[in-house]
């Protein structure tokens, strides 16, 4: 996936590629935000390593516009500010894509809680379903928590719509099963 990124209001933000030694944070915001449903630092380091998946961060960066390295091909994403005190670099969010064939899954997706609110998940979402495009896929598929309202409404304003149910898949709710064509 290209790395992306923005620059907004006070802060700014950057989408790059999840390096190995971004692993053991993001694992300790997944266990944040997802609780016992949360992936390992283990289930990381196998999810990175396998074929036509990819993973990113979002970043703050130092408020650069672009925040983009010389020469990259990023494309610009909107998120508002940021909390004024994180430090360039720090992990606002993350998201995977696995790809196979014409089809593509959302395989994470989240905000760190402090940065909710900003566009964060609006635009790792959008960088998702851009590469799955630029790869040639024709759908998309997600689960999410059924009692998570924010995130139905994101996604549904991305044009996906529920196809099914899975009862019991998450600790205390169900995965809403949604399906986006590209």
């Amino acid at each position: 996936m290209p790395e992306s990124g923005a620059a907004a209001g006070s802060g700014a933000h950057r989408i790059r590629r999840l390096r190995w030694f971004d692993i053991p944070a993001v694992a300790a915001l997944d266990a944040e935000i997802f609780g016992p449903d949360a992936w390992s630092t283990e289930y990381y380091w196998a999810a990175v390593a396998t074929p036509g998946q990819s993973f990113v961060v979002i970043e703050a960066s130092a408020g650069a516009a672009g925040g983009d390295a010389p020469g990259s091909d990023a494309t610009q994403r909107q998120a508002g500010p940021v909390p004024a005190s994180w430090d360039p670099g720090a992990i606002l969010g993350f998201a995977g894509l696995g790809i196979s064939g014409p089809q593509a899954d959302v395989l994470t997706l989240a905000a760190h809680p402090a940065a909710r609110g900003r566009g964060i998940g609006r635009a790792l979402l959008t960088h998702l379903l851009d590469a799955a495009r630029e790869a040639g896929c024709e759908v998309i598929h997600l689960d999410v928590r059924s009692d998570n309202t924010a995130a139905h409404g994101l996604y549904t304003a991305h044009g996906f719509t529920e196809l099914d149910r899975r009862p019991g898949y998450y600790t205390g709710a169900d995965a809403v099963v949604m399906r986006a064509f590209l």
